[in-house]
């Protein structure tokens, strides 16, 4: 498989530092926004679709109300409701603190470009960063785990989100990476309990093959999942900056730089994209996906605005085919 990087000096352009600053000034700004109510319905609507293999519900009982429209299903008391003669609905309140594992794939293969001329890991670790923002912001707890062929390490995590950015930061800038083994990130998250919360993991587009989709269906159906995938810039595009092989080092040929060959690569990765999302969909989890920072920005925008209108559904029905409509 090609991986393919822009022909561009080793040091940043001005454009990606402003590019990055602004970038930065959009998250600050949006975090200084959100609420608790709204970080709690967006990740709630995710968590929400998986039961607990554990006794109990993990919320402490606050009162009892007469169902409104627009409550929640699961929310009904069934023995309350049958004393009363009319649906009456329990009100909770978290117990307990989830956490939050974001997995992000560090291996040599996401040093190549995005579609947008951003290095994929930047993109990846951008989208990381918006999910520890409304995970935060719920006072959950986050590990960040960092994943290559040659090691898998975890980063256990306290403090507010300026100190995730830099942890974040530091983290990526110091890696020697190795080519990617998702395989083995996908067999540690499987071994993370089900009762912790949600897993992210952040990779490339193309990086799934169809040998690790068994391991993906298993992880899916025991956790609450969102897959994050960065779409590598189109190598045969003739209107992308000339790219180069990661491995070999050798640019992109003139002539196969062609609107006909980056069509037929643009049909191909979407219907890779396509069928992995709806693998994903069988068990209500995300996809996110994303050729720039900003576009995932948007993305995780239009969660939250979902998120907020997660009152207003009648059945979980609703909340699957929600979810389906951010991608």
């Amino acid at each position: 498989m090609m991986r393919v990087k822009s022909a561009q000096p080793a040091a940043p352009a001005a454009s990606d530092t402003d590019r990055d600053a602004r970038f930065r000034a959009r998250v600050q700004q949006l975090g200084s926004r959100l609420t608790l109510p709204v970080a709690q319905r967006a990740l709630g609507l995710i968590e929400g679709e998986h039961g607990s293999l554990l006794p109990g519900t993990g919320f402490d009982f606050l009162d009892l109300n007469d169902y409104q429209p627009g409550d929640s299903a699961r929310s009904i008391d069934w023995t309350a409701s049958a004393r009363a003669g009319k649906p009456i609905v329990v009100k909770r309140q978290r117990e307990v603190t989830s956490t939050i594992w974001l997995l992000l794939d560090t291996g040599d293969e996401m040093n190549g470009t995005a579609a947008s001329g951003e290095k994929m890991i930047d993109v990846a670790a951008n989208a990381l960063r918006l999910f520890a923002l409304l995970s935060l912001c719920r006072s959950d707890e986050i590990s960040l785990v960092l994943a290559d062929g040659g090691k898998i390490s975890r980063t256990p995590f306290i403090g507010g989100y300026a100190k995730f950015d830099r942890t974040l930061a530091s983290a990526v800038a110091g890696i020697n990476p190795a080519p990617r083994n998702l395989t083995e990130l996908f067999r540690y998250a499987q071994k993370i309990p089900v009762q912790d919360g949600l897993v992210v993991i952040a990779t490339a587009s193309n990086a799934v093959t169809a040998q690790q989709m068994p391991l993906v269906t298993s992880l899916s159906e025991d956790h609450s999942l969102v897959f994050i995938t960065v779409e590598p810039v189109n190598p045969f595009s003739p209107t992308q900056p000339r790219v180069t092989d990661a491995v070999s080092g050798k640019l992109m040929p003139a002539f196969l730089r062609t609107h006909q060959l980056a069509e037929e690569t643009k049909r191909r990765r979407a219907a890779l994209r396509d069928a992995f999302r709806h693998e994903l969909r069988r068990h209500n989890d995300l996809l996110l996906s994303a050729g720039s920072s900003f576009q995932m920005l948007d993305h995780f925008i239009s969660l939250l605005s979902l998120g907020t209108r997660v009152g207003t559904s009648r059945s979980t029905n609703f909340l699957a085919k929600g979810k389906g409509a951010l991608q």
